[in-house]
């Protein structure tokens, strides 16, 4: 086992404020199901409604160029998994030049101020200076981190209650926030998708994707987000994994084609939990947009949703998208749920 994954922790016992010991290894293939139990905790606390299964976390822990010895963090009790950290560098420069350190993971809802989620980041922040560079030397890198929903509202608030104050005394700060938008595909509510996906667009045509449309998915979407905030290209093996996984729902997808075979639009979708269609992707060619083709497309998935008798479609969208995003989604339908907030700050230079 490397060095870099085991080390002793002391936190307080919140009811009896005796120091309790930990050790801080690293995540096995083996705590799947220990990993699932956790989020699972983490999510029903938050109220997120967004329960993860097994497949999810092992798809999760073997995505590539993830180091599970040097890139996670477990910190057990008594056996058990109560906190978690996974680090993600990318691979590639996003389009400011910098190296995106992606810090994820959470800690159980009955061990929270304990010192726990400190611990985490200490060991999550060193490993990713570290690495970032090690992939790209001379490159500044931030590191990034979601900062929970907006608790505006709620009456017991929550989200990102229990994560902000930490992030904020690491000196993180909040610098993207996101629309979760919903909208209902069922009864009434749902009428009048299927005329909205049967409008023609001049030279185009619309259908599901294929195994052979992959690659050339990924080549638009990059193409789509290259002036997207934080965006960066996605490896091939990294697109593969999240095309092939278990929650892919590709006969629900939709990609647009003009006559050469080029994929100008798409909308890619997944069924993250039962009867809701997640609209994982949305996006359209510089060249092609002003064409009404991301309209096209997600109509279209959201029809084939209705008509599977999916009750609810989601997606996540940038406020300050500079695509006017926000205001394709609410023209189809979709109504704001919730805002999610991202927290960065800059990696030290050596």
């Amino acid at each position: 086992m490397s060095t870099a994954s085991r080390e002793s922790t002391v936190s307080h016992d919140p009811m009896t404020h005796a120091p309790v010991n930990h050790n801080l290894t690293a995540l096995t293939l083996e705590d799947v199901p220990a990993l699932t139990d956790l989020m699972n905790a983490i999510d029903a606390h938050e109220g997120f409604g967004e329960p993860t299964e097994e497949p999810s976390m092992r798809e999760w822990l073997t995505m590539p160029d993830l180091d599970l010895a040097t890139d996670t963090v477990a910190v057990r009790e008594d056996g058990r998994l109560i906190a978690i950290g996974l680090l993600d560098v990318g691979a590639s420069l996003d389009r400011d030049g910098r190296v995106r350190c992606q810090l994820m993971g959470g800690v159980h809802p009955d061990h929270r101020r304990r010192g726990l989620g400190t611990a985490v980041l200490d060991r999550l922040e060193t490993r990713a200076a570290a690495l970032a560079a090690q992939r790209h030397p001379g490159s500044s890198a931030v590191l990034r981190c979601g900062g929970g929903r907006d608790p505006e509202g709620e009456a017991e608030p929550r989200g990102g209650v229990d994560v902000r104050p930490v992030l904020d005394r690491r000196g993180y700060t909040r610098v993207r926030s996101w629309f979760e938008m919903r909208r209902e595909l069922r009864g009434e509510a749902g009428a009048g998708l299927t005329e909205l996906a049967g409008a023609d667009v001049p030279g185009v045509s619309l259908r599901s994707p294929s195994a052979a449309d992959r690659e050339p998915t990924r080549l638009a979407h990059d193409a789509a987000f290259t002036d997207h905030w934080g965006s960066a290209p996605i490896p091939a093996d990294r697109w593969a994994g999240w095309w092939d996984g278990h929650t892919s729902r590709h006969e629900h997808s939709s990609i647009a084609v003009d006559d050469r075979g080029t994929i100008l639009a798409y909308a890619l979708t997944q069924e993250d939990r039962p009867g809701h269609l997640h609209v994982g992707l949305v996006g359209t060619r510089p060249e092609a947009r002003g064409r009404g083709l991301a309209r096209a497309v997600l109509a279209r998935s959201l029809a084939s949703g209705r008509a599977a008798g999916y009750e609810e479609a989601q997606l996540e969208v940038d406020t300050e998208s500079l695509t006017g995003a926000t205001r394709l989604y609410e023209a189809v339908g979709f109504t704001r749920a919730s805002v999610y907030a991202t927290y960065e700050k800059p990696v030290p230079t050596a």
